[in-house]
């Protein structure tokens, strides 16, 4: 498939909640950002999300489905906008194994990169294993492993923190 990625903007406010929820739900262990929590937020508040510089959100579009997210953290303070963060990566499971998850990892890699970022990092559950591989196919290197990084109701999962050299 022909797939599309640009970044999201205010206009993108209802879908970008529709595929987020549904990330959320359907895989709460692997977003630290809950979907009871997402759920509450109006359009409003979406949209003011979108329209945040230093948090660029890009989308995957299957002609004009919105089929996946990514997103990168670019700090502006000067000890730290050497450093960059991958966030909130998905991919809708019926659009998976067609390399739009490697594609949104190289546009946020593009746009960390034109911003003078050195670093990126990223957090990733263990046991995600298809996510574990793609970011180390990548080139991004595990530097630590956070134990309990998350907790979905009794249950804890730990996190590989990986980071990926730009320089």
């Amino acid at each position: 498939m022909n797939y599309v990625i640009r970044q999201l903007g205010v206009t993108d406010a209802e879908a970008y909640r529709r595929v987020r929820l549904d990330a959320l739900r359907l895989h709460p262990e692997a977003f630290g950002a809950s979907y009871e929590d997402e759920a509450r937020l109006d359009m409003a508040q979406i949209a003011e999300r979108l329209a945040v510089p230093e948090l660029v959100r890009f989308g995957g579009f299957a002609q004009a489905e919105l089929v996946g997210l990514a997103g990168v953290q670019l700090p502006n303070g000067a000890k730290e906008r050497h450093k960059a963060h991958l966030f909130s990566m998905y991919v809708d499971a019926a659009h998976r194994g067609g390399g739009l998850a490697r594609r949104l990892v190289e546009t946020v890699i593009d746009r960390a990169r034109d911003r003078g970022a050195l670093l990126l990092d990223l957090t990733v559950t263990v046991g995600n294993s298809s996510a574990q591989r793609l970011y180390r196919r990548m080139g991004f290197m595990v530097y630590g492993t956070e134990r309990r990084g998350l907790k979905v109701g009794d249950r804890f999962y730990d996190q590989e923190l990986m980071v990926l050299d730009l320089d």
